[in-house]
């Protein structure tokens, strides 16, 4: 399995965060297939993404209690879309989510 991290702003606390990576998704032709959770990170949300029509899946996972954002490529569903889009939707992610103004924080 291939992982990739992404860069998270770790002096904000955003609560839309997990709304602005898909927005990212969405605009860059990226459907949901499943948005769920992991067992092994409490509270994360965990996506499925597929580009329409083509073989793959791209998997994306924010788990808030720590302000992480991951990618992961599964041996079984790699596809040539996605070493191509990968990159560019980090660096659209990561700019959109440091470009956010900071939420405000949970009590």
């Amino acid at each position: 399995m291939k992982t990739i991290e992404f860069r998270f702003p770790r002096r904000r606390h955003l609560t839309r965060a997990a709304a602005l990576i898909e927005s990212v998704c969405s605009r860059r032709g990226l459907s949901v297939a499943m948005k769920g959770s992991l067992a092994g990170y409490p509270g994360c949300i965990h996506w499925h993404y597929k580009q329409p029509n083509q073989r793959g899946t791209l998997e994306l996972t924010f788990y808030p209690a720590e302000k992480r954002l991951w990618a992961s490529v599964q041996e079984g569903r790699k596809a040539p879309w996605i070493d191509v889009e990968l990159p560019q939707l980090r660096r659209a992610i990561e700019r959109e989510l440091c470009a956010a103004p900071p939420g405000r924080a949970r009590r």
